[in-house]
């Protein structure tokens, strides 16, 4: 599965959404995130296919409402053996759903399209390029969960071992062969956001806002994001430049192992970015303390160096003492000879 970039979306809405619920942030603080430019969100009931909001404000707002505090991201493996009830409406294969947490139940919020009944090819209709609209519109259907699918979502939320996830992509991504050309270049931004900050801050008055709430540090999470980015785009570009450094074309076979490799980036990836949905507050790392060698060295040779002097100290001893007798033995037999 290809991961599609409306992830960053997606993440912004769970992070941001998650403060709003709270009541940690104002929905006016973030309400117009430079990530969701020309992306509009409406979301559906999908039995009923009844519109339910037409923008995540008034969705966030309804769930406030209704006693949610939480919603949360998942991968859509655990959706995978589950039946669409409603055949008006392909569920769409993205990486990521959302979930609401509700007092009895959980909802799962999932992408997808309307099927239109006079339209029968299996392709997707394709609109004339002029009559396209830059906006990216997509629908969020819902779907309630069952007991078994709300046991995984419960499972899915354990706190994470971030070290174990470091060692795992460092392993698993980063040492591959494949990877030991790249070279990455740590970013002046503390934050990640998803976006060119340069490009959208010239057209929008609005501050540039991360991906993830600024005022939560989350300095792993954001450094990982751009890790994970910058590497996929390294291998993307390998991909479609086929040629080792001696200009020669590599292999099929080579070519083919590359696009696995992007492939096992782009999951490594989605499953990282749950994590980070769910859990970025957390995201840091053990940091080992380093003992200082000199405050070692000098317990070991301190007492060796007291044991080499008290030695010396107490043979100086004996040598005086026992010239003091011999000195005065001499001075007696002296007095003695003479007759003092």
């Amino acid at each position: 599965m290809s991961l599609d970039k409306i992830w960053k979306q997606q993440l912004a809405l769970v992070s941001y959404g998650n403060e709003y619920l709270t009541g940690q942030i104002a929905m006016q603080q973030w309400l117009q995130h430079q990530i969701f430019n020309l992306h509009q969100f409406s979301f559906r009931d999908l039995n009923t296919q009844h519109l339910l909001a037409q923008h995540f404000q008034v969705w966030l707002e309804t769930l406030k409402k209704q006693g949610v505090q939480r919603i949360s991201l998942h991968h859509s493996n655990i959706l995978r053996q589950e039946q669409n009830p409603n055949a008006n409406v392909e569920l769409l294969s993205f990486a990521h759903f959302i979930v609401s947490h509700h007092d009895t139940h959980m909802t799962a919020w999932i992408f997808g399209q309307e099927l239109a009944e006079w339209y029968n090819a299996e392709e997707d209709f394709i609109i004339p390029e002029s009559q396209r609209s830059a906006v990216r519109s997509m629908t969020y259907w819902r779907f309630e969960l069952n007991h078994k699918l709300t046991k995984q979502i419960k499972q899915d939320l354990t706190q994470p071992n971030w070290d174990e996830i470091q060692s795992f992509t460092k392993a698993e991504l980063f040492q591959h062969h494949y990877a030991q050309d790249f070279k990455y270049d740590s970013k002046d931004e503390r934050f990640y956001y998803g976006y060119s900050i340069t490009e959208q801050h010239s057209t929008n008055t609005i501050a540039p806002l991360p991906l993830l709430p600024s005022h939560i540090p989350a300095p792993y999470a954001h450094e990982m994001l751009y890790q994970l980015e910058d590497l996929s785009t390294f291998i993307e570009q390998k991909i479609n430049h086929p040629y080792d450094e001696h200009g020669v074309i590599i292999s099929p076979e080579q070519q083919l192992n590359l696009r696995h490799f992007s492939e096992k980036i782009d999951d490594i990836t989605a499953k990282f970015i749950v994590k980070v949905a769910n859990h970025y507050p957390t995201a840091k790392l053990t940091v080992t303390a380093v003992q200082e060698p000199f405050d070692e060295t000098m317990q070991i040779q301190l007492p060796s160096t007291q044991a080499t002097q008290r030695p010396t100290e107490q043979q100086s001893k004996k040598m005086s003492v026992f010239t003091l007798i011999i000195v005065t033995a001499l001075l007696c037999l002296i007095a003695f000879y003479y007759g003092f």
